[in-house]
């Protein structure tokens, strides 16, 4: 005699309640693969076609947040190929994605003309640089990673990355690869499995196009003053 089985007089009752719960439960979980883990720029053609590519992040700028660095501002990348991603310590597909970020990091490491921008976010309404450092810091250590990261405590750049990327929408993780004249030329809005593929092999064929002549990938912008690619952060919530 089996203690899992019901008898079907007992069976016949609640049977139907626990079919629409699982039929609920299952049509939860394609609503989420949908909204939050699937890329809506899943395939390398996909990405590269989005409406944001051939756009300019206009006002670009992020601060050292954990390990050494500077300011950096749009003009801080010609001349460089660079991939800038959008995550939280706090969001589950950023620290799925995570590890493949960094070793994107270490897989172009030799690389002077390669950039990656880790641009760390705070899961909450506050914006609390001292606890962002706090916890993405021991995040990393968790992953034993050792890139840097950075910040965005005016969230500007996050507002010029949801006005470029327009109805298709923003959310985290969010990955943004910018060619040589630092303008967008791949987008990914989420993480599935594989995915980083596709972005290892925009950069890579980014690296391969020889650089503008006269461009300066060296000339990093520490005066905001004299650098017209900064304006004032857009009036969005």
């Amino acid at each position: 005699m089996s203690y899992d089985a019901e008898s079907p007089a007992k069976a016949s009752g609640p049977r139907p309640q626990r079919i629409f719960w699982v039929v609920l439960a299952v049509l939860a979980a394609a609503v989420f693969v949908q909204l939050v883990l699937r890329p809506r720029g899943p395939g390398g053609g996909e990405a590269r076609r989005h409406p944001a590519v051939g756009s300019k992040l206009v006002g670009l700028h992020v601060v050292p947040l954990t390990g050494e660095g500077d300011d950096v501002y749009l003009s801080s990348l010609e001349g460089d190929v660079t991939m800038l991603n959008f995550w939280g310590t706090w969001c589950p597909p950023c620290r799925q994605e995570f590890p493949h970020v960094a070793a994107l990091y270490d897989h172009f490491a030799d690389r002077d003309d390669f950039r990656l921008l880790a641009v760390s976010y705070p899961g909450g309404s506050t914006f609390d640089l001292a606890a962002l450092r706090s916890d993405t810091e021991s995040f990393l250590r968790s992953q034993q990673a050792t890139l840097p990261t950075y910040a965005d405590p005016q969230q500007s750049l996050i507002e010029a990355v949801e006005m470029v990327l327009g109805g298709d929408g923003f959310g985290f993780p969010t990955t943004l690869v910018l060619g040589r004249d630092t303008t967008i030329r791949g987008v990914w809005v989420g993480y599935s499995a594989g995915m980083e593929r596709d972005v290892e092999a925009l950069i890579s064929e980014l690296l391969d196009e020889p650089a503008a002549a006269g461009a300066n990938p060296a000339a990093a912008d520490t005066d905001p003053a004299a650098n017209t690619d900064v304006d004032a952060p857009a009036d969005e919530a």
